[in-house]
């Protein structure tokens, strides 16, 4: 991997690389970037943000406590988008679709945290995902210069975080394949071309080649026989 160009991107790497807990890590990156709160929220299981997750903030403990007491991951529209998007987003395109949540923004404020920020929803190649959030309270002419100044920044430090929590936390040693993937292999493994796997899935023959193609790059295979062996060692295919 080539260095980055940018210093302060160097700096960061180097905090992400070399800071021993996750926690001190995004504090230590909170100071370099000279905003107010960052937060990395991602799952053990990397789907729901609300099963098993695994969160680093920098957030007061009054509002942790608060958030915690008043079950607010249900009403939090960051979280809500942000594992549904797939790509980075200001707050400021947050709608408010209810008093609760509004409520719930307000109360957020008075803790300190926004008004601005933005979250870069974060994926690996075997598709375990993560939230990385940055939170801005000085003027908004500030934060539209910051944000424009460091967005391929915080893009890269996103990853850069996620991919050391999945590796290093969760031990993630094996790609995450669909169910659409699991059955196209299982198809091939049967000895069906993608004409025929199409047929009995029910879908047309360029969708089947595309999940057969990804499950080759998540398995990191050339051939779809190969991504079925492996799939099998791995522990991912019964035959």
């Amino acid at each position: 991997m080539a260095e980055p160009a940018d210093p302060l991107l160097l700096q960061a790497y180097v905090i992400i690389d070399e800071t021993p807990e996750v926690e001190a890590t995004i504090t230590r990156l909170r100071d370099l970037l000279g905003v107010d709160h960052l937060v990395y929220h991602s799952s053990k299981l990397g789907v729901s943000p609300s099963i098993d997750p695994y969160i680093r903030l920098t957030y007061p403990a009054a509002w942790i406590k608060q958030y915690l007491t008043m079950n607010y991951v249900d009403l939090d529209p960051v979280l809500k988008e942000g594992f549904a998007r797939t790509l980075p987003f200001d707050w400021t395109e947050l709608k408010v679709e209810s008093e609760a949540q509004g409520a719930f923004l307000m109360d957020a404020l008075a803790h300190g945290v926004g008004p601005h920020g933005m979250s870069i929803p974060v994926r690996s190649k075997q598709g375990h995902r993560g939230l990385f959030s940055v939170s801005f309270s000085r003027s908004a002419e500030e934060w539209v210069e910051f944000r424009e100044k460091h967005f391929a920044t915080l893009l890269a430090i996103a990853n850069r975080i996620h991919h050391r929590v999945i590796s290093e936390v969760f031990g993630e040693d094996h790609p995450h394949l669909t169910d659409r993937e699991l059955e196209c292999l299982r198809l091939t493994a049967q000895g069906k071309d993608a004409g025929d796997i199409a047929i009995i899935l029910g879908i047309s023959p360029h969708t089947a080649r595309d999940y057969l193609k990804s499950a080759r790059f998540k398995l990191d295979c050339v051939t779809s026989a190969q991504a079925v062996s492996k799939a099998v060692q791995l522990g991912l295919l019964v035959l």
